[in-house]
């Protein structure tokens, strides 16, 4: 039996202590927050899991392996918190991220639908699409429901052994030999450090990652029109709308419907800036990228503004640095929480001598 250890209790920091509990090791999860942390995140009613992911080949052929991770968690939990709505990614002009992901979707052979704008229109009533618009549609997409995740995992891994320390400070890593620091001057030693720190990992490690962008997101909670309420809860998670970054997903379980903006977040770092948000200003912000394209857009009522930090560079691709004992999970954005359980088993796996820790970065960069 091996110790691992684990800094960070979101998606990642949790896989991973399944995986080493089902593979027998210990784990310890070191955790600044409470746990489940509202303020990590992986902390929101939902997520997105999807195949559109444009011309990232890797990536959209590991959302086949994140799938039957998932359908894993599910089994071990008893319950799943996932519904499949499909997704759509939604074409505005030639070559934008939607005419990429369908281009890639041919090339590996995936399973998939085109509409044209008429048929779009059909799925999502809600919508009114410029000429020439069409749409692609993967049968199995949607919203994972991210904060029930993170709660029954965080109690499954207590149930099957791992000790988690919730309020934990850790002030200083020695990722070379596997070393955590506590506030309080006490150490634990892991034969595995696996830091999953998000946001915070440049405060953590400043001398390797202090330069690293961090990012703040807001993503809006909206009120619908009243008519238009169930055809937005019955339609598909849109991916992408033309290259404007934007996506959505539906009000499926009460968990709301939820509008994205990539272009909205801004350089800013937790624990300078803090987590408040200005409804009115950052809803204008993100609803205007996407009124041009809805029926009654004045009729969008928001409702809150949720906050996440990332870290996240230019490549847009998952690092996965080993130094030493530790290893080190970042440039995650919003898009690692679908790989989340997936993740954790191939770390735990590269562990055991499964594979490389080479041939884990290559993968988790999408290569």
């Amino acid at each position: 039996m091996a110790r691992i250890v684990i800094i960070g209790a979101g998606i990642v920091g949790l896989s991973v202590a399944r995986a080493a509990l089902k593979n027998g090791h210990e784990a310890i999860v070191l955790e600044q927050g409470p746990v489940p942390n509202p303020q990590a995140a992986s902390f929101d009613l939902h997520r997105m899991i999807r195949y559109q992911y444009g011309s990232a080949e890797g990536y959209t052929r590991m959302v086949t392996g994140a799938f039957d991770a998932w359908d894993r968690l599910w089994d071990d939990l008893g319950t799943d918190h996932f519904e499949n709505t499909g997704s759509i990614a939604i074409s505005l002009a030639p070559d934008d991220y939607a005419e990429k992901s369908l281009k890639t979707f041919q090339a590996i052979g995936l399973n998939h639908e085109v509409l044209d704008r008429e048929g779009v229109e059909r799925l999502c009533p809600h919508l009114t699409l410029p000429e020439g618009a069409w749409g692609v549609v993967a049968a199995r997409g949607g919203p994972l429901f991210a904060s029930r995740i993170v709660t029954d995992l965080a109690q499954w891994v207590v149930d099957h052994g791992a000790e988690i320390e919730a309020n934990c400070k850790v002030v200083r890593v020695d990722p070379e030999n596997g070393i955590a620091e506590r506030a309080d001057g006490t150490t634990v030693e892991g034969d595995l450090l696996v830091i999953a720190a998000g946001a915070w990992l440049p405060g953590l490690l400043p001398d390797r990652y202090g330069d690293n962008a961090v990012y703040r997101q807001g993503l809006c909670y909206v009120e619908p029109p009243a008519r238009y309420k169930e055809s937005w809860r019955n339609a598909p998670a849109i991916a992408s709308l033309g290259d404007h970054t934007g996506y959505t997903l539906p009000d499926r379980r009460g968990a709301g419907l939820k509008i994205g903006y990539s272009a909205h977040r801004r350089l800013a770092r937790p624990e300078q800036h803090g987590f408040d948000s200005d409804l009115e200003a950052e809803s204008a912000a993100i609803l205007g990228a996407f009124k041009p394209y809805f029926n009654e857009p004045d009729g969008y009522q928001p409702t809150r503004i949720q906050v996440g930090f990332y870290v996240l560079d230019p490549s847009r691709r998952f690092k996965v640095d080993q130094l030493g004992r530790g290893l080190v999970v970042t440039n995650c954005d919003g898009q690692m929480f679908k790989f989340g359980p997936l993740l954790g088993e191939r770390i735990v796996g590269m562990f055991e001598g499964a594979e490389s820790a080479a041939d884990l970065s290559r993968w988790a960069a999408g290569h």
